[in-house]
């Protein structure tokens, strides 16, 4: 009778090998976001990441192939976990005030937990890479769409006021929150309020927004 093999289990050496890719892989992504946050992709050059990943500069052709699919993957990286914690978020369900101020401090806590984020949003804007189209517009462009078709479903729910505008909205919430992560470095410099007062500010940016258009 011929041996049965196990066609679920993986060989133990093999798992190894790949759990050890993976986390060559993460190291090298990390070590080079924090690269970015201080200094442009033309201004680090590999053997800086490989240096700062404590890893062989062979490994990053690797996994990377070069430094362009290397920052596009770190770009990637940083705009899906905002995809899977913030703008998974907006809702058109339940009370929108609630969502409103929910995505509100979820976007101040994603920035406080991923600091270079801000960082390379920016940069792109101003002198955008192939990544910018392809990674930064599409998911700009989804959390947009579902903050305006929360604000939409406020509207037709009787909770918003008929006359607001979704789109001015959109930018007040998003802007206002992302506007506090890019100056508070300047705001702690100079011991400004609110710059340790994150969740006091989150706050008061809710209220201003529902002030304005919350049907009284």
């Amino acid at each position: 009778m011929a041996r049965s093999h196990s066609t679920t289990g993986r060989h133990p050496h093999r798992q190894a090998r790949d759990e050890d890719t993976v986390s060559t892989a993460e190291r090298i992504i990390a070590a080079t976001l924090q690269l970015l946050s201080s200094r442009c992709l033309h201004a680090i050059s590999i053997r800086d990441i490989a240096s700062a990943a404590h890893v062989n500069s062979a490994l990053i052709s690797y996994h990377f192939k070069n430094k362009e699919n290397l920052y596009n993957t770190v770009v990637a990286s940083q705009f899906q976990a905002y995809q899977q914690q913030v703008v998974s978020a907006f809702s058109t369900e339940g009370d929108i005030r609630k969502t409103i101020c929910t995505v509100c401090h979820l976007i101040a806590s994603f920035h406080h937990s991923n600091p270079c984020m801000l960082i390379l949003y920016f940069r792109e804007l101003t002198n955008p890479s192939p990544a910018y189209k392809t990674i930064i517009q599409p998911c700009i462009k989804e959390a947009s769409d579902k903050c305006v078709a929360m604000i939409k479903a406020g509207i037709q729910a009787g909770v918003i006021a008929p006359a607001t505008n979704p789109r001015h909205v959109t930018l007040s919430l998003v802007g206002m929150v992302n506007y506090f992560f890019m100056t508070r470095q300047i705001m702690q410099d100079l011991a400004l309020e609110p710059a340790n007062n994150v969740n006091e500010y989150i706050d008061f940016v809710c209220q201003t927004i529902l002030k304005s258009i919350v049907v009284e």
